[in-house]
């Protein structure tokens, strides 16, 4: 969206790196443009000087071809663009209202299953015909393709046609306008390919057919009294078996729950925990169905998936983003642990009596294992980074490298002078002991 709103300054900043033909050719617009937007006198004089600066600017080669193909985006191939933005912004709101549910501090694990449907079939809706998508949905095979992870089929009669294809607000406007445009046809047919594309993508990758998710389902308070519920919380507590007490049957105290007259019913806008509530001040009537639920209920998405995601910020740098998994888990182990007792690193191991209290010789060893295991690791990676580009023909491209040296430099140029400052502090300190021993 920000890329759509800035398309005009874009188009007059990239003007400055156009070749001196496609200047005189792309004048005209330019100066339409300035009128479009009432830019003064001044304010062009000023943007002339800019683009001016612009094509005086030393690039390399990967920058002259990068800005090369900017410039074709947006001047020689401007309507294309627009376009493909258009319906870039129209699909990315359908995904974007899908995220923002489960962005809330409600636990909405039950809905999970439901919105995920939901999005699937708000995104068929943009392409194939309404009563196809109800039959594709229920059909068996469909079901089958999701469970083993196969493609689904569309055939050409379930599509719709090129004219009623969902592409947003502001490509369907120049669809109606232009119905014979010569860039219509081939990007109306881009859409299509990207279309089926990504639905099957979607169906591959959602679990649609999950039977955890549809059994999480059963969750939400307003199936209660209906049977699906109980079938569905049997099915739960058959995967969760290894979580719930022993010697309690579970099948009695679902039966019984699904038609407890004492459950209050559930309010709109309730939140689910505290509706379950209910059923966990009745330990002794349904101890099983209240730990089941509580472990359901405790997994987390949305914003606490980020929170320990963020938490990261506080102990990684730039340079540190490729980091593997058992480093983040360990990081984010210890990170937890220091911020739940309250103590920083040197708090927690810090000894009464440095010279005779007891050290923790496993800490010891892995402390000193592990720059060496670092170091292996690196190893082992570059050599497969060169087997790679060996095997391939590939090599660094040279601004990558001559950035990798730059980066080298500067740290080195930073170690230097962090001894130095470190060597005259310590002269200053060797410089004031002997004026207070004279």
């Amino acid at each position: 969206m920000a890329t759509h709103a800035m398309m005009p300054a874009y188009r007059v900043l990239y003007y400055g790196f156009l070749s001196t033909a496609d200047k005189e050719l792309c004048r005209e617009p330019l100066e339409l443009m300035y009128t479009k937007y009432h830019v003064n006198q001044a304010g062009r004089v000023r943007i002339k000087v800019v683009q001016e600066e612009l094509n005086r600017k030393g690039m390399t080669p990967q920058g002259r071809e990068r800005k090369k193909r900017v410039c074709q985006k947006l001047w020689h191939e401007e309507t294309t663009t627009v376009l493909r933005l258009s319906i870039y912004m129209s699909l990315l709101a359908i995904l974007k209202e899908y995220v923002m549910v489960f962005q809330g501090s409600q636990t909405l694990v039950h809905k999970l299953h439901d919105r995920q449907l939901e999005l699937f079939l708000a995104f068929m809706a943009c392409f194939v015909k309404a009563e196809h998508i109800t039959q594709i949905i229920n059909s068996l095979f469909f079901l089958f393709c999701c469970l083993c992870h196969q493609e689904m089929v569309l055939e050409d009669h379930m599509l719709l046609p090129s004219k009623e294809v969902y592409v947003g607000q502001e490509a369907d406007t120049f669809r109606s306008q232009k119905p014979n445009h010569a860039l219509l046809v081939p990007f109306l047919v881009d859409v299509r390919k990207a279309y089926i594309t990504t639905a099957v993508y979607l169906q591959k990758k959602l679990p649609l057919a999950s039977p955890t998710l549809t059994a999480l389902s059963a969750l939400d308070p307003l199936l209660r009294g209906h049977s699906q519920a109980t079938i569905q919380f049997k099915r739960l507590s058959g995967m969760l078996r290894h979580l719930l007490p022993a010697d309690q049957d579970i099948q009695r105290e679902l039966v019984r729950f699904n038609v407890d007259l004492t459950i209050p019913s559930f309010k709109e806008g309730e939140s689910i925990v505290e509706w379950w509530g209910h059923v966990f001040d009745k330990p002794d009537k349904y101890p099983s169905l209240s730990a089941m639920v509580k472990c359901c209920l405790s997994i987390f998405h949305g914003p606490r998936v980020e929170s320990s995601f963020s938490l990261m910020n506080e102990v990684i740098d730039q340079r540190s983003g490729n980091m593997n998994v058992p480093t983040f888990n360990a990081i984010q182990t210890v990170k937890s642990t220091l911020q739940s007792r309250g103590k920083t690193a040197v708090e927690l191991f810090r000894r009464e009596d440095v010279k005779f209290g007891e050290v923790d010789r496993t800490l010891c060893k892995n402390i000193n294992s592990a720059a060496a295991t670092y170091k292996r690791q690196q190893k082992m990676n570059q050599k497969e980074k060169q087997q790679q580009q060996s095997k391939y023909g590939s090599q660094a491209s040279g601004s990558a490298q001559q950035a990798k040296k730059q980066t080298a430099e500067e740290e080195k140029k930073a170690r230097l002078r962090h001894v130095a400052k470190q060597r005259k502090r310590a002269m200053e300190t060797l410089v004031v002991q002997a004026k207070n021993t004279k």
